[in-house]
């Protein structure tokens, strides 16, 4: 019992110290755009990631994708490699719905990634749900193609 309140309350520490931390996330950009450019498929370019959205990227990395030629958007939540879940089944989810839209989600338990989660928005703003164990996080409108 004192070892899981003590575990859930370095969790929350975390949280609250992770964004302020000034040390590089392990999983490089480029890592994380190459892993949802092919979890997503060809023709897909990304709009937004984890670096432009303002959450902890230490520890989840989430990759919104368009397809211009498709009008479909593309969203992927990768755990990062500092992530102690990392490569270990544990819940992690991504939603994405069109401005006005219902959300399509994709929870689970996974090893990686969520995702990926696909609606269909030419020129319409889209909003994305990240979800962990730790936190949900639901974006402002981005990705106003």
């Amino acid at each position: 019992m004192r070892r899981r309140l003590a575990a859930v309350m370095l969790s929350a520490l975390a949280l609250v110290v992770a964004p302020l931390a000034t040390n590089a996330s392990a999983s490089t950009r480029s890592d994380v755009v190459s892993l949802a450019r092919s979890v997503c498929g060809s023709g897909y370019t990304v709009t937004v990631d984890a670096g432009d959205m303002g959450i902890p990227k230490q520890y989840y990395w989430s990759v919104l994708l368009y397809n211009p030629s498709s009008g479909y958007n593309c969203a992927v939540n990768v755990k990062d490699s500092n992530n102690t879940d990392y490569g270990r089944s544990s819940g992690i989810g991504m939603g994405i719905r069109a401005a006005g839209g219902s959300w399509h989600e994709d929870l689970g338990n996974y090893t990686k990634y969520a995702g990926p989660v696909y609606v269909y928005a030419p020129s319409t703003c889209v909003y994305l749900r990240l979800t962990s164990p730790e936190l949900t996080w639901t974006s402002n409108a981005m990705g106003c193609n």
